[in-house]
């Protein structure tokens, strides 16, 4: 009896990681990406809602009329650098002497800035607002980076110059799980590879020195050493930052990030519309 016990929990286990949603026939999911989605985070969507038989909508939050409660997902793509005076007031004011000494490091930019403007507000009020406690939210690299910065984490702002790891320019790394538990571990296992290109990240000396102050947060995968974090996730919430580009990585990868971010949008429109 304990042996047939013990081979239900595991399939029970097996069954959880791979649980789908079912959208009801004729209803769409409405997906944003902060700003224009770009060909290749287009196609991975339509590609992962054509093996989920979902329809599905695309917006860019930048230009179109919708507001955040008429979306049922949300996707921060990658991109510009952040600029360190634009969330310099997110971090404690211990840590503002040491951005503001390498704040030359950050490529700033105009369109930069725009961004800045719309998305550090926006995952604020998504992460502050109890109604939007169940609204899926996924950032990559730039994103990844902005999530990271609203809840107080400062960024490496020059990997190369802070760390002597040369900068990500297309590189492809071998990105470790930490966590078993972790949504990105139950979609990937304990490894995997992925595209990077960037030269920023969390930084991830002072989130580990001071990880009391985050509960609900955790990073859950890293490379080069575990010198660079490349996943962070909310304990409680479906926000999901990755520093690497699932968009240019094709297989597995990008499959299972793409196939997250809808799943989690389905269950968010069923929870809405069953109110």
């Amino acid at each position: 009896m304990k042996k047939y016990f013990i081979i239900f929990i595991v399939l029970s286990y097996q069954i959880s990681l791979f649980a789908t949603c079912e959208l009801p026939k004729k209803s769409i999911l409405k997906i944003a990406c902060s700003i224009n989605c770009g060909m290749l985070n287009s196609l991975a969507l339509k590609r992962a809602a054509s093996r989920l038989n979902y329809n599905i909508e695309l917006f860019n939050l930048s230009e179109d009329k919708i507001s955040i409660k008429q979306l049922d997902g949300l996707i921060i793509p990658g991109g510009e650098d952040l600029d360190p005076k634009n969330y310099s007031k997110y971090l404690t004011k211990d840590f503002l002497p040491d951005l503001m000494s390498k704040k030359h490091l950050a490529k700033t930019s105009t369109s930069g800035e725009l961004r800045d403007q719309l998305e550090l507000p926006l995952i604020e009020r998504i992460i502050r607002t109890e109604e939007l406690t169940h609204f899926p939210l996924l950032g990559i690299c730039r994103g990844m980076q902005a999530i990271t910065v609203v809840n107080g984490i400062p960024l490496y702002l020059d990997i190369e110059t802070e760390l002597d790891i040369p900068n990500r320019i297309y590189t492809l790394d071998k990105i470790q799980t930490e966590n078993t538990k972790s949504q990105i571990s139950q979609m990937l296992n304990h490894s995997f590879y992925g595209v990077e290109l960037h030269h920023q990240g969390l930084r991830l000396d002072y989130f580990l020195h001071n990880k009391e102050r985050w509960p609900n947060l955790s990073v859950t995968a890293t490379s080069n050493n575990k010198l660079i974090a490349e996943v962070i996730e909310y304990k409680s919430r479906p926000i999901l930052g990755v520093q690497f580009h699932p968009e240019y990585t094709f297989g597995t990868v990008q499959r299972k990030i793409y196939d997250w971010i809808l799943i989690k949008s389905c269950q968010y429109k069923n929870s809405k519309d069953a109110i």
